[in-house]
């Protein structure tokens, strides 16, 4: 119940446009680490130029070792995802991830 929350909270924050990194369009690039679906998202571990972090965004075909980018919409501390039974630290929201 919590994610769906969370999801519904994240999409009406995108919609009205209030995310001020999205507005400003913030593109996070990297090397991906680690990768799993679940849900219907895609969760990939990315090593950024001067961060390693998790970002989640609509199910892709995305491999350990592809180089993907992403803009950047909201970020959420400690959120936890029932479907993978995981809790993750920090978690980049993205609309899109992109294989470069």
């Amino acid at each position: 119940m919590k994610a769906k929350l969370i999801k519904l909270a994240a999409a009406a924050t995108l919609a009205l446009g209030v995310s001020s990194a999205w507005a400003a369009g913030i593109m996070h690039q990297g090397e991906v680490l680690e990768t799993m679906n679940s849900g219907g998202y895609t969760y990939v571990q990315v090593k950024g130029e001067d961060k390693t972090f998790w970002a989640a965004g609509p199910q892709v075909e995305i491999a350990k070792g592809d180089t993907v980018s992403m803009n950047e919409q909201m970020w959420m501390n400690d959120f936890t995802s029932s479907t993978l039974n995981k809790t993750f630290d920090e978690l980049l929201f993205v609309g899109k991830i992109e294989k470069k």
